[in-house]
């Protein structure tokens, strides 16, 4: 009997081994969803294992970014050489800043080509980048360091090896340039202008040399005086007797400060050029120009600008007379003239006048406000000095030339 409850006890406890080996092996095959899976509403969360399809994505991404930046740095790729793209485009920008502030700034500021580069008369020196910087006109920070800004015709410029000139600055415009392996890289607002050598930039620039010789007040008695007399006439188609206030000139240009006998007050301004020998106006009518630095320069850019003289006809041009009243009567009171007869010359403003006589003696008359006083000079010298110290101004452009 004990045997039998011996073999019972033993088979219960094998089956008991079995049935939980069995249910072991059942959870090591299936698990059931997990907690988190439950509360998903039974959706299954993808298990990323190292080295498997998100990774491989990200190596793929990496090299189709790789590969359009290739293709991006080859489609930006400059006409002349890569490491030149920074420069190519700060003087585009540079030359664009210049271009704006010479339209707006420009005349009343004197900006004029200087032996080809863009300078400022009455600034007394070349606009450089850092200036466009201070005026606002360029971002600050660009690399310009070695960067020249020139005023020339593109037309000049494209006659040139290497050059590339946009057709919107065929003209007179300017442009920037930096040196780079000796040959200049150039730019316009336009953009890229090609590059040169540094023997065709200094060719380029001398076409626009403005020294032309001394510069000097020619004299009435020499020969050149009445040749240059003579192309004026027939300039202008008639031969009128001039009264000349100055000729003022260099070896290559002169400037004639002049009007007609018959109205004195009707003063013009030519600019006439001497090839060989032989002189031609070139610009005509300065006196009508507000601003004549710039104006003549944009056309005859070689002129040396200080055979002008110092001053403006077109601030004066509503303000001469050809006959002061109150001047003539102080000659009268000064015991200068006993007829108007004896008058063969005058020209006034509303406060100094100029007078030559019959006899050939010169007198000036002059206003403070309240009454006219006059008196005779020696000379046209004589009569500018004695404006000069009660006025502070030139009022050569009344005074007929000795």
């Amino acid at each position: 009997m004990k045997n039998k409850s011996w073999r019972f006890l033993c088979l219960l406890l094998g089956l008991c081994v079995c049935v939980t080996s069995c249910n072991f092996g059942g959870t090591a095959q299936t698990d059931p969803p997990s907690a988190q899976e439950e509360e998903k509403g039974g959706q299954t969360t993808e298990i990323i294992v190292p080295g498997g399809k998100e990774e491989d994505s990200k190596e793929d991404k990496e090299k189709t970014e790789e590969k359009k930046e290739d293709e991006k740095k080859t489609q930006s790729k400059p006409f002349w050489q890569s490491e030149t793209s920074m420069h190519y485009e700060n003087l585009t920008a540079v030359a664009a800043a210049a271009q704006q502030d010479y339209r707006v700034n420009g005349p009343k500021r004197g900006w004029m080509s200087k032996n080809g580069k863009l300078y400022g008369y009455y600034d007394g020196c070349y606009i450089t980048p850092s200036m466009l910087v201070k005026e606002g006109y360029l971002q600050s920070g660009l690399d310009t360091k070695g960067y020249e800004i020139l005023l020339i015709d593109g037309d000049d410029l494209a006659q040139y090896d290497g050059a590339n000139v946009p057709s919107g600055s065929r003209k007179f415009c300017v442009f920037a340039a930096v040196k780079q392996n000796n040959k200049y890289l150039l730019a316009s607002a336009d953009g890229k202008a090609g590059q040169i050598s540094q023997a065709n930039y200094t060719a380029l620039l001398a076409k626009y040399n403005q020294s032309h010789g001394t510069v000097g007040r020619l004299s009435s008695a020499s020969a050149e005086y009445g040749r240059i007399l003579n192309y004026i006439g027939l300039y202008e188609g008639r031969f009128e007797d001039l009264a000349v206030r100055e000729i003022r000139k260099d070896n290559k240009y002169a400037c004639v400060v002049f009007s007609g006998r018959s109205n004195t007050a009707n003063i013009k301004q030519y600019i006439l050029k001497n090839d060989n020998g032989f002189w031609e106006v070139v610009y005509p009518n300065v006196q009508m120009d507000a601003y004549p630095i710039n104006a003549i320069n944009k056309l005859v850019p070689d002129f040396n600008v200080e055979v002008l003289p110092k001053y403006n006809l077109a601030a004066w041009k509503t303000l001469v007379k050809a006959e002061q009243g109150g001047a003539v009567a102080a000659l009268f009171s000064n015991y200068l003239i006993s007829t108007k007869a004896e008058i063969a010359y005058q020209c006034a403003t509303s406060n100094c006048a100029y007078f030559r006589l019959t006899d050939g003696s010169r007198c000036v008359a002059y206003s403070n406000g309240e009454y006219w006083t006059a008196a005779r000079v020696n000379s046209d010298i004589a009569a500018k000095n004695y404006f000069m110290e009660r006025t502070g101004v030139d009022y050569s452009f009344i005074i007929l030339d000795d």
